[in-house]
């Protein structure tokens, strides 16, 4: 992602097709919410793949905000984990921070491989 041309962030994550939504959120979270980049890798997720029932993590599961789409209709089914995203951050001055996973599939790393120059 860019701001007026600059590199700010850039994510990814395996799952096929649940690539989309994992990075979507943690985009959201990252940008909308102002969390952290290890705390939007973090947060629970949602998937829906034009399915009956849209899928949920745990985080999820017992929120205020699944009961109130029950009430008008949507459907849910568990999820343990969905997707596994990693990314990197520029932070002002150049320097570059990387966020893994905490959780899912184990936990994730994230470290410099060779120091920007």
């Amino acid at each position: 992602m860019l701001k007026h041309g600059k590199p700010v962030v850039a994510l990814g994550s395996p799952g096929g097709a649940t690539i989309i939504t994992t990075v979507l959120q943690t985009l959201t979270g990252f940008v909308d919410r102002g969390l952290p980049l290890v705390d939007a890798i973090a947060a629970p997720r949602a998937s829906q793949r034009n399915a009956a029932q849209t899928e949920l993590e745990p985080g999820l599961w017992d929120s205020e905000l699944r009961a109130s789409l029950e009430s008008i209709g949507h459907s849910f089914k568990r999820n343990p984990e969905i997707g596994a995203a990693t990314g990197v951050q520029r932070l002002p001055g150049g320097k570059w921070l990387a966020a893994a996973e905490k959780e899912r599939r184990g936990g994730g790393s994230a470290m410099v491989v060779r120091p920007a120059e």
